[in-house]
């Protein structure tokens, strides 16, 4: 028999092998690995004195690298190897992390290898020789297997003689590159001495991996790291951190790297330059991190390229990881933490609004993202968050104050607190709130005019609805006030009690219904809504179209909305995401539906019959319906502006924002 029991072809075009610098070197990494492994399986524990492993570069006419020669002293192809090499998806080697598919990227890479094999049967040495390439129905050819005459040891030579165009682009050409890319990809097996001598070589120049590897560590240490899963079960992780010289950080303009490794291979790597806030130690080391452990070993995609655990799962153990890490930099951190000190300072200086963290300090700066050194934008941001924060708090001591305890005293220290705070904030603070509303509706104004002036396109509904609100999102994803601008609309929106952007009904409904009403509301009517007080609750539906619309050819706005009021009527309850009730839709309910679209003839038009009149001031119309009962109103995106404007323009005075 001379074929795979398989498509391989269609196997080896599944292979998720898109051109890279990786892909490209994977067959390389593949060979070293079949390389070790067989030196392992010959010498066992003397594999590091008495193995050997040598690379040699091949290179075209254009001294352009086009495949590599790698040739180990290890078992050879016995007959059990040569069986498992044949057979897709082999387990032979299953317990040291064999997958039984490095080979097929010999096939996808370069279009096949030439493998040449001296191994031991009994007392005899025996010579095993075949060309792999990719082919429906004949993967072996040239097969020779018989008497190694004139041999005196096994060894195995696989030739990766000719890369395919789109590959060979991607693959380093300098020496020492490759060099790099070895270590960094074997950093586990090299940083633990389990190594054996291995060589790569290209013309003159040669270079020992072990020893230049070895050359470039400034200094190590080990770690045993616990992490908690998700089901309760605690692993152990062992981190073995380095600092290592510049010279052979794994890729371009990233310094420090953490490897998550299985069976002493790197399977995912990560730059944690932004994670950890430092790029070079001492302007001339770098950090390099190995995670391993048998959960890691376990858990080996069939690529390795990849883990099998969850994303939450690689979560907990990079956050276990990353812990060990920043202890064994504490002492770089610190001065990271320094320039944090420098960059906050400076940011107080230039936005007094933020006075009052003078007497925080401290606990802000430690409280900071390792990565904000350097950056003022982020540490900017973390002092904005806290303000919003503090403000809350004196909202709640205001409110207190607001009805007092019988203690004068009580009420007199909360009085003085709330005006220390008052006189840390000053004008800052509503200046920056003004300044933020002037330019959303600057913004706005922008949106409702053509988005292509050329081909009179105005911009689509959604870019208001997002500026308005988010979408898909419901209330219990907003934190903050400032994570929607509702106040565009009507400042007593900002109140409710429940709302859903762009979200199916049925996610919020007592319905099946997946259509999706662009804003829907409910209100305790007395919140924001006071209407009396046998008054029930109120729900408001707001509708988005796109500026300038002249057609309607399916369903007019107006009845759009109505068909949500009915929707929500017919289905009677409101519940939140984890399906407990927020209220019951009963008749006191009353509904208010707003249709922010312009008036354009196309849509008057659609009006005709409605029982809809101008607004006051004669640029929206409004309403009642009796079937459904509910309010209507129609805002065009002028009127929207004008009033939202109207409603914010003394303060834009005070400002001087009116320009």
């Amino acid at each position: 028999m001379t074929d795979l029991a398989s498509d391989i072809v269609g196997r080896v075009n599944r292979l998720p092998l898109k051109p890279s610098e990786t892909n490209a070197l994977l067959p390389l990494m593949e060979a070293f690995s079949n390389a070790l492994h067989a030196i392992n399986l010959r010498f066992g524990a003397d594999a590091v004195r008495d193995g050997r492993i040598q690379i040699t570069v091949l290179r075209d006419g254009n001294d352009d690298v086009n495949g590599f020669r790698i040739e180990d002293n290890g078992i050879g192809f016995t007959d059990d190897n040569y069986h498992s090499f044949r057979t897709p998806d082999s387990r032979l080697k299953i317990g040291i992390g064999g997958k039984g598919v490095g080979r097929l990227s010999w096939l996808r890479v370069f279009g096949g290898a030439k493998i040449e094999s001296i191994y031991a049967d009994g007392g005899r040495l025996l010579r095993r020789s075949f060309d792999f390439v990719l082919d429906e129905s004949n993967q072996m050819r040239n097969e020779l297997n018989g008497a190694a005459d004139g041999a005196v040891a096994p060894r195995t030579i696989i030739t990766l003689g000719e890369f395919k165009s789109e590959y060979k682009s991607r693959s380093p050409s300098r020496a020492e590159t490759l060099a790099q890319r070895l270590i960094a990809h074997f950093l586990p097996i090299l940083a633990s001495g389990a190594c054996p001598f291995a060589e790569l070589i290209d013309g003159a120049e040669s270079f020992d991996l072990p020893d230049y590897f070895r050359d470039k560590i400034v200094d190590t240490a080990v770690a045993t790291v616990p992490v908690q899963l998700d089901d309760g079960n605690e692993i152990a992780i062992t981190v073995r951190h380095m600092k290592c010289n510049k010279d052979i950080r794994p890729r371009g303009q990233s310094y420090n790297w953490m490897f998550l490794c299985g069976h002493e291979r790197s399977v995912t790597e990560q730059c944690i330059d932004e994670q950890i806030g430092l790029r070079s130690l001492d302007g001339e080391a770098i950090y390099i991190g190995c995670a391993s452990g048998n959960y890691l070993d376990e858990n080996v995609n069939q690529e390795r390229d990849g883990f099998t655990f969850s994303n939450s799962e690689e979560t907990v153990i990079r956050r276990g990881v990353a812990s060990s890490v920043r202890e064994y930099l504490q002492a770089y951190i610190s001065l990271s933490r320094a320039e944090m000190v420098r960059s906050t300072q400076a940011l107080i200086r230039e936005n007094p609004q933020f006075l009052f963290i003078n007497n925080e300090f401290d606990a802000f700066v430690e409280g900071l993202p390792l990565n904000s050194a350097g950056k003022q934008e982020e540490i900017f941001v973390s002092m904005s968050r806290r303000r919003y924060r503090r403000q809350r708090e004196f909202r709640r001591l205001s409110d207190e104050i607001s009805s007092p305890p019988d203690h004068h005293a009580e009420i007199q220290e909360k009085v003085d607190e709330y005006m220390r705070y008052v006189d840390d904030e000053k004008k800052g603070a509503l200046a920056e709130y003004v300044s933020k509303r002037k330019a959303i509706l600057d913004f706005l104004d922008a949106l409702t005019a053509y988005e292509d002036p050329e081909k009179r396109r105005h911009h689509l509904e959604d870019a208001v609805h997002a500026l308005i609100c988010p979408m898909k999102i419901d209330s219990s994803q907003v934190a903050e006030i400032d994570d929607h601008n509702l106040w565009l609309l009507d400042d007593r929106l900002a109140f409710f009690n429940f709302f859903a952007s762009d979200k199916e009904a049925r996610s919020y409904l007592n319905t099946g219904s997946q259509e999706r009403p662009d804003l829907a509301f409910l209100y305790d009517s007395c919140l924001a809504w006071r209407e009396g007080e046998q008054s029930g609750d109120k729900v408001v539906l707001v509708e988005f179209k796109r500026p300038g619309l002249e057609s309607y050819p399916h369903e007019d706005p107006i009845r759009q909305a109505l068909r949500y009021v009915n929707l929500i009527k017919s289905s009677r309850t409101f519940r939140d995401k984890n399906g407990r009730v927020i209220s019951n839709v009963g008749e006191r309910t009353s509904f208010d539906c707003y249709i922010v679209a312009d008036l354009t003839e196309g849509l008057r038009k659609q009006l005709i019959g409605l029982p809809l009149q101008p607004t006051p001031d004669n640029e929206g119309m409004f309403g009642y319906t009796d079937n459904p009962k509910a309010f209507v109103e129609i805002v065009p995106f002028s009127k929207l502006l004008k009033d939202a404007k109207a409603r914010n323009s003394a303060f834009f005075t005070r400002l001087g924002l009116n320009g």
